[in-house]
């Protein structure tokens, strides 16, 4: 029973600890990459000649 006791002991431990916070801004600068590819998408779209049905 003592290795149940220790595998508790290292999942609460494992539970206990929190993830890392990423790095300030990191958020903005994804924000900023998605926004920059879907503005060039409609840029691309707004030069291709239209579609005819």
């Amino acid at each position: 029973m003592a290795i149940w006791s220790e595998l508790r002991a290292i999942v609460r431990w494992l539970l206990r600890r929190p993830d890392p916070l990423p790095p300030p801004g990191t958020g903005q600068a994804i924000q900023a990459a998605e926004q920059a590819a879907a503005r060039q998408r409609i840029l691309d779209q707004a030069q291709r000649p239209p579609t005819s049905w």
